[in-house]
């Protein structure tokens, strides 16, 4: 009968814990205490009272009484050193002192054995908190505050500790400044970092909003895979950190970190490059002081903790090179001009001849005066010598670069503050409010890829704040509620500029201009409902005037100018801001506990509203200012040949601009709840089970700008009519004779009109064919989820030896991730509120008299019906055992299987649905008749826009949800706890097994209808590019060792041999992992773009591998690889030559160590010194090479980047690192680095 009552009672609770679940999350925060109370017999002691109590303030919880099997739990406990103490009449009190609380534990105290006594004797029993997790089956880990106060981590981002837990990498060592965040090894999601229960994420990125340094941090937690019902919104690693709290004595510290680049070695890359150091000083230097409000040591119930750190930093003296037009070449001289390979290119192809312009060949090439290169003085568009004046004259030489600038030093002074207040009123009630920011000092400084003066920014809100409240409420002993509310904040001007332009040279009306033809001469208008309209105003840059944008166009000049990837030596542009935005983040959370009988019940409800103010660039898209591409292109039928003469002569191969400037307004509501039980089946065995239901709202722009695009619904026979190519007279022709045809009215449009050719006839077909407009026929998100997801948690604990030394554990569930917001950001450039355009093969000058037209544009968008989440499917099993030495040693499996996901992260990955089929401009009725039959597969086909699928749009990008990754590894670790002067951990990673179709492109075919479909080969592909780029093995070893003093007697000379040889400290942290994986690439100068090679304008080949590659490591720094076992692939190509990740990189082994000399002063007084030495041997590591096969054409296969002569002999044009020819060393990880600390502490 009281079995049953028991079980009815259990089922009434926990239905009541479920239907209150949406009122009164996640325990973040606060951890669980439980334990055993047994007589000397061994036998269970119900109705002991148990009180737990605060060593570092005297505080107390409310009394725990034991059950019938004498087992007692305290909820909501905060991080905290903490004494048990058990009465019960006729027994003896027993306290047991030591037992450390981390924040999301359930720490599980040893058994507790009661004397028969009177309570006034007290047996006093001092024992460690116990190392192994025998009651709960999540893989978790704390950072203890000796890891965090005591190890060298040089950019002191607690989330960077997260890299010292097992199943966890980084960005490479501890040495990273950025501060980069660890992320789980196997992929899985993206992750959730937390302050003080309070989500710090930026929701464009899904990146940790504010870095708090370690100073003001307690603990870190981090928990892997496998956790419980209680967390969610993303399913990677959780992260959470807890703000240092004051205690009831006054403690604190004041101190200061030096970095200075004179102390350091220089990049492996400067030495090489016979570059100095960059002149780099920064300092953090700060105090902390805490304590209680009253009398210390006293009674107290208020305590509180503050921190400020300082930042001064002054940084200068990289030196930046570029490849500016020479004055010859700003006349329209080319004669001497030189590619970034050295290669002379005098060939300027004049188009309007008709004739070759080859080497054997040069009727058709400009040669004014007799001179080869160079251009009649009365065929140069002024606008475009303006574009190439807007850059300074060279003043140096190399092989890829013409100018270079030294940075100037500039001074910064970043702050952060933090404060946290306690208060306990009782033992029953518990409130803690805390506050974290950051700020820095604005001012000019010169911007990305910067000629100093030419692109300086400012960055006048560098603001960020996190703020939160939570409230802890004992009801009774079995009955317990916690609540947080908080805000998080930041102003951001990045990306692009890395700020915002405030030189006069950012308005392009200062540059010569003004007469540049746009595409949307009103792009820049800025709407005054958009946070960038106020926050433009108060900058007072030039660039805005009267609600108007005047920067200049993006432009670029070709491979022959930029490398492969368009990354420098090219001039850097005058970019607006990639995010110019504002991220506001709030979170309530509330959690309600039910202790019954062996059953710990909690059910939660967790609150994620996101608001963010977020302009196109983020996110792909087309830009307002406009992309203006003068690159070669050898299917340009008016191509010069050369990037800086196409300038001149006003020849663009592409020109694309969004019509306006879009700002989005996006929001989202996260709303989770959880119900789980924590069941203490019997001594042994644990078991976790519960239920997330969560309830994720799509962000979406509340202006409604965004749309979709339903293949379903769009009809060919309501597409638009296309401009046609044709010709004055007979086909084929060229030169003013080749002109853009109307195919309605027949009619021929004036010379300079083939930049038309592929572009919209006015008033044809449905401009919104298959679109529709969120909030007008589709739900206002753009793109639906279900309403709600059910995500079952289970894990269970096993006490193989039943004195909690050897435990087995495991656990599975389902976790779902909520994507980083710049996969949806650019559907609000979508028609019918705004559009874009391309413009292929025109000259700037014919634009401002041409016809009217309507631009063909591009959508993004996010697949409309998604039935899942992007969910992972995580599982675990186990062993963990205690050894001697205070350590513990833990052997797992673990492994993930993520679905439903996007095809990358950061937008990356999209699917093409309009991407034109392979072998399309192949095919006979896909040639041009105006253009001269070619020998070169596709060089005659039509333009792209004749040859998409869904007539009228360019580029349909969508995401879809459609991809996987499946991970299998083992996790071995080895951790002792501080003890006797030494803590240390090793961890060991070893990936068995990650693939899947994560970051494979899908590859498409489509129907005459415009139906869509995956090649038939697409299985076969996904099998060649399976590999996730998971090092095979990951290491990662850290120690503190505290040497005991040592005793030389009372004399004089005792004593200062005393002072010299005791108080000292080793610290230090061992990375080693094996390389990363890569592979190759390849570039044709001619006749070599993706429509020649494979047919199809978007999908490109891949490189033919020939030989014995390699490893892909090398000690010889200008042979990685062998460089001969490399072929670029040829026309028909089904992009099935390689697969990726083929090649490995470098093994790291880097140690960075710490030496401290302790000065104790008296009493808790103590002073610190400590030298930190980053890579401490100077290890090499190449991280980057030349992986891209430079050739003439599939017709010249002659290597324009060779490291080596035909000779074999080295080339010494190659020999710097900037110049690494194919198969040689670019860069390696940094060099040894120093930081040196000061530290008072009281």
């Amino acid at each position: 009968m009281g079995r049953r009552t028991s079980l009815t009672a259990f089922a009434v609770v926990w239905v009541v814990l479920g239907a209150t679940a949406g009122i009164v999350s996640a325990q973040v925060t606060t951890a669980t205490v439980a334990g055993t109370v047994r007589d000397a017999q061994d036998a269970a002691v119900p109705g002991a009272t148990v009180t737990l109590v605060s060593e570092t303030r005297g505080t107390t919880l409310g009394d725990a009484v034991t059950n019938e099997s004498g087992d007692f739990v305290f909820a909501n406990v905060l991080a905290d050193a903490y004494t048990v103490r058990v009465t019960l009449e006729g027994f003896k009190t027993v306290t047991r002192a030591g037992i450390d609380v981390s924040p999301g534990d359930r720490v599980v105290v040893p058994a507790t054995v009661l004397e028969v006594g009177g309570l006034d004797e007290t047996v006093q029993v001092t024992a460690e908190t116990p190392l192994i997790q025998s009651q709960s089956g999540e893989r978790s880990f704390t950072i203890a505050t000796t890891q965090v106060e005591n190890l060298p981590i040089l950019n002191r981002n607690f989330a960077t500790l997260g890299q010292l837990t097992p199943g966890v990498m980084g960005g490479g060592t501890m040495q990273t400044q950025s501060g980069q965040q660890a992320s789980r090894i196997g992929g899985g999601g993206q992750n959730n970092v937390m302050m003080d229960g309070v989500s710090t994420m930026d929701t464009g990125n899904n990146g940790q909003m504010l870095q708090m340094n370690v100073e003001s941090i307690a603990e870190v937690k981090v928990l892997t895979s496998g956790y419980q019902a209680e967390y969610g919104r993303s399913s990677g690693l959780q992260i959470t950190a807890v703000t240092k709290s004051g205690a009831n004595q006054f403690r604190g510290s004041l101190y200061d970190v030096e970095r200075n680049s004179d102390w350091d070695s220089n990049t492996w890359r400067r030495i090489h490059d016979g570059d100095p150091k960059e002149d780099v000083k920064e300092r953090d230097w700060g105090y902390t002081i805490g304590g209680p409000v009253g009398r210390p040591g006293g009674n107290n119930k208020l305590f509180f903790f503050y921190a400020h750190e300082y930042r001064p930093r002054e940084t200068g003296g990289a030196i930046n090179r570029f490849r500016v037009p020479t004055a010859l070449e700003r006349q329209g001289d080319f004669s001497q001009s030189r590619d970034r390979n050295g290669n002379l290119v005098n060939l300027i192809r004049d188009s309007a001849t008709g004739l070759p312009c080859t080497a054997g060949d040069t009727r058709g090439c400009f040669q004014a005066g007799g001179v080869l290169g160079r251009i009649p003085q009365n065929r140069l568009y002024d606008v475009g010598q303006n574009v190439l004046n807007i850059y300074p004259e060279p003043n140096a030489q190399g092989l890829d670069f013409n100018y270079e600038t030294e940075l100037p030093l500039v001074d910064n002074l970043i702050q952060q503050p933090a404060i946290r207040l306690d208060y306990q009123p009782s033992a029953s009630w518990r409130f803690t409010g805390k506050y974290s920011s950051q700020r820095q000092r604005t001012f000019i400084r010169p911007g990305n890829n910067s000629i100093p003066g030419f692109n300086d920014v400012d960055n006048k809100h560098p603001v960020i704040h996190a703020l939160s409240v939570t409230a802890n409420y004992n009801v009774n002993p079995t009955t317990f509620v916690e609540a947080t509310y908080g805000v998080t904040q930041n102003r951001l001007a990045g990306g692009g500029a890395n700020g915002v332009l405030m030189t006069d040279a950012s308005n392009r009306f200062n540059l010569g201009l003004g007469e540049l033809p746009l595409l949307f001469p009103d792009a820049g208008i800025v709407d005054e409902r958009y946070y960038a309209f106020g926050t433009l105003q108060d900058y007072g840059t030039p660039y805005f005037q009267d609600g108007r944008i005047l920067l200049p166009p993006v432009f670029q000049f070709g491979d022959l100018i930029d490398d492969s990837n368009g990354n420098p030596p090219h001039p850097p542009n005058l970019l607006f801001p990639g995010w110019l935005n504002i991220n506001r983040t709030q979170d309530f959370s509330a959690s309600l506990t039910k202790v019954m009988d062996r059953h710990t019940l909690k059910a939660g409800f967790y609150f994620n509203h996101s608001f963010k103010a977020q302009n196109l660039n983020a996110g792909g898209g087309a830009s307002f200012q406009g992309t203006l591409n003068f690159g070669e292109n050898t299917n340009n039928p008016i191509d010069t040949g050369f990037g800086f003469a196409n300038a001149a002569l006003g020849i663009f191969s592409s020109y694309q601009q969004q019509s306006e400037f879009i700002e989005g307004s996006y929001l989202y509501n996260n709303i989770e709840w959880y119900v789980q039980d924590n069941w203490k089946v019997n001594d042994r065995f644990t078991l976790d089970y519960g239920m997330r239901f969560t309830h994720q709202q799509p962000q979406y722009d509340q202006f409604s700008q965004g749309s979709n695009f339903f293949p379903d619904q769009w009809s060919a026979a309501n597409a638009p009519v296309l401009f046609q190519p044709a010709c004055v007279g007979v086909n084929p022709c060229s030169g003013e004779d080749r002109r853009a045809r109307n195919p309605v009215s027949g009619e021929l449009l004036p010379p300079g009109s083939e930049a038309l050719i592929g572009q919209i006839v006015p008033n044809t077909g449905d401009s919104l064919n298959g679109i529709e407009q969120a909030g007008q026929g589709i739900t206002k998100h753009n793109y639906e989820w279900p309403a709600i997801a059910f995500g079952p948690r289970i894990g269970a604990a096993y006490d193989l030896t039943g004195d909690s030394r050897m435990v087995l554990r495991g656990s599975w569930g389902l976790f779902f991730d909520r994507p980083d917001g710049n996969s949806v950001f650019s559907q609000s450039g979508n028609p019918p509120n705004s559009t874009s355009t391309t413009l292929r093969f025109g000259q700037l000058q014919s634009l401002a008299s041409a016809p009217e037209s309507q631009g063909v544009p591009q959508l993004i968008i996010y697949r409309f019906d998604n039935d899942n989440l992007p969910t992972s499917s995580q599982w675990n099993v186990g062993l963990q055992m205690a050894i001697p030495w205070s350590s513990t040693l833990d052997v797992a499996y673990a492994g993930q299987r993520s679905f439903n996901v996007l095809g990358a992260e950061q937008a990356g990955n999209a699917v093409n649905i309009n991407a034109v089929d392979f072998g399309a401009a192949y095919l006979p009725q896909n040639q041009d008749p105006t253009r001269n039959p070619s020998s070169t597969p596709g060089a005659a086909a039509y333009t792209t826009e004749l040859l998409r699928p869904f007539t009228g749009y360019a580029n349909i990008n969508q995401q879809w949800q459609d991809f996987w990754r499946q991970y299998h590894g083992l996790q071995f670790s080895f951790q002792r706890r501080f003890r006797d002067g030494i803590s240390a951990g090793v961890n060991w990673n070893l990936t068995l097994s990650d693939k899947g179709t994560f970051g494979v492109p899908v590859r498409l075919e489509h129907g005459p209808d415009g139906s869509v479909s995956v090649r038939e080969d697409q299985a076969e592909f996904n099998e060649l590019m399976e590999d996730q780029n998971t090092p095979t093995h990951v290491f990662r070893a850290n120690i503190v060792w505290a040497p005991p003093n040592i005793g030389l007697g009372s004399g004089g000379g005792a004593r200062v041999a005393e002072a010299i040889i005791n108080d000292w400290q080793v610290s230090g942290i061992w990375t080693g992992a094996s390389g990363t994986k890569y592979d190759i690439g390849y570039d044709y100068g001619n006749d070599g773009d993706n429509v020649n090679i494979t047919g199809s304008p978007d999908y490109g080949g891949r490189i033919r591998i020939v030989g014995d590659p390699g490893s892909g490591c090398s000690g010889d720094q200008y042979g990685q690889f062998n460089a001969a076992a490399f072929a670029a692939p040829m026309p028909g190509s089904l992009g099935m030559e390689s697969g990726r990740n083929y090649m490995s990189g470098c093994w790291q082994n880097i140690w960075d160590m710490a030496l401290a000399r302790n000065f104790r002063i008296g009493g808790t007084r103590n002073l610190q010194v400590r030298l930190e030495i980053y890579n401490l041997f100077n290890t090499v590591v190449y991280n980057d090479r030349q992986t891209t096969l430079q050739l003439n054409s599939p017709t010249d296969l002659t290597v324009r980047n060779p490291q080596f002569n035909a000779d074999g002999s080295l080339n010494q044009d190659r020999v710097r690192p900037a110049d690494a020819g194919f198969g040689g060393a670019e860069n390696a990880l940094a060099l040894r680095s120093v930081q040196l600390q000061f530290r008072f502490s009281f």
